[in-house]
């Protein structure tokens, strides 16, 4: 039984990877851009580790991906797709093409590994999709991530209905000091702060719970967000951001 990890190379791919290496698992599968970094992550783990360096971004990954499943005759226990991008700016500032790798990587890619997937989980294997919490509401200023991780909220919740034999969570942190949080430029600070995430707690409680819950939230304020946005109209949250400066 194997476990695959998109994004692995940092952040919280890289951490699900390092907590989840006592699981007993036979391989790790860790996929991400920079094979040094796979590397470096591979020499740290007890469990035996398959480096895909590979952009999630071109199709062809996901071929070479389906390709070793097939061959490789084990089944999938877990699957995590962690990898995503953001730029945290106004729409009118942000570049075409790195706008298409935003939705092509947080929603095309993960789409496609959930696709390929499919017939070789074991029974009760679990998916972990990675959204966030600024899935519960429009961004101002983070658009496109917001919306694109709308979308893994949205899927995720619907494919658990849809499938018996393997069981589909979706976790929705706030934000978390991560390398990504760096290339998003998402350093702003006052009330955004307030509900960072510390990344090795996020996990380990992720751990515990996904596969259990469809919707799992780790924060105080993630929880509190969500409640807010199923009560309070998205266009008044929405202003009350602006109020206080966020975009």
């Amino acid at each position: 039984m194997i476990a695959i990890i998109t994004g692995a190379s940092s952040g919280i791919g890289y951490e699900f990877a390092r907590q989840i290496d006592k699981k007993n698992y036979e391989e790790i599968w860790i996929i991400g851009r920079r094979a040094e970094k796979l590397q470096n992550l591979s020499e740290k783990l007890q469990t035996r580790a398959r480096i895909f360096a590979l952009d999630l971004c071109e199709e062809k990954s996901f071929e070479i991906l389906k390709k070793e499943l097939e061959n490789s005759n084990k089944k999938i226990g877990l699957l995590i797709n962690s990898a995503g991008m953001g730029e945290n700016d106004y729409f009118k500032n942000t570049k075409l093409e790195n706008d298409m790798k935003t939705l092509d990587l947080n929603i095309k890619a993960l789409t496609a590994m959930t696709k390929i997937s499919l017939d070789f989980f074991k029974r009760d294997g679990i998916i972990l999709n990675i959204s966030s919490s600024a899935a519960f509401i429009p961004q101002g200023k983070f658009a496109l991530y917001a919306a694109s991780k709308s979308y893994v909220l949205s899927f995720s919740r619907a494919i658990r209905r849809e499938f018996k034999d393997i069981k589909i969570s979706v976790l929705c942190p706030n934000r978390v000091q991560t390398e990504f949080l760096k290339k998003s430029n998402n350093n702003s600070s006052g009330i955004k702060n307030l509900g960072n995430e510390n990344l090795e707690k996020m996990v380990e409680k992720t751990i515990k719970k996904m596969g259990k819950k469809d919707l799992i939230t780790t924060h105080p304020s993630a929880k509190i967000l969500l409640i807010i946005s199923k009560i309070l109209p998205h266009s008044f949250i929405l202003w009350i951001e602006g109020f206080l400066g966020i975009y």
